[in-house]
């Protein structure tokens, strides 16, 4: 994974917002849910995305891949989230 992704959004500029991949199968590439979100800074993106993790219906083992908006159109790799099993 490159880290570099395009960030479909419609907020132009924007550099507090973060994308949670939420993947349940071994392939990254196609998440099950993508959620967009607002946050202060990169810690509470975390936390705010392993409460998303929660949230989401799925296996019981799951994780998400987090960006965020570089203000350019691109998703910068933040983190892996993992809610295990």
């Amino acid at each position: 994974m490159t880290g570099r992704r395009p960030f479909d959004t419609y907020v132009v500029g924007a550099t507090d917002e973060y994308r949670l991949d939420v993947v349940t199968d071994p392939e990254p590439d196609n998440p099950q849910a993508v959620v967009y979100y607002t946050a202060t800074d990169v810690n509470a993106a975390c936390r705010q995305a392993e409460k998303l993790l929660a949230a989401i219906d799925g296996p019981t083992d799951r994780y998400g891949e987090l960006y965020v908006h570089d203000g350019d159109g691109i998703a910068l790799y933040c983190d892996t989230i993992h809610l295990p099993a």
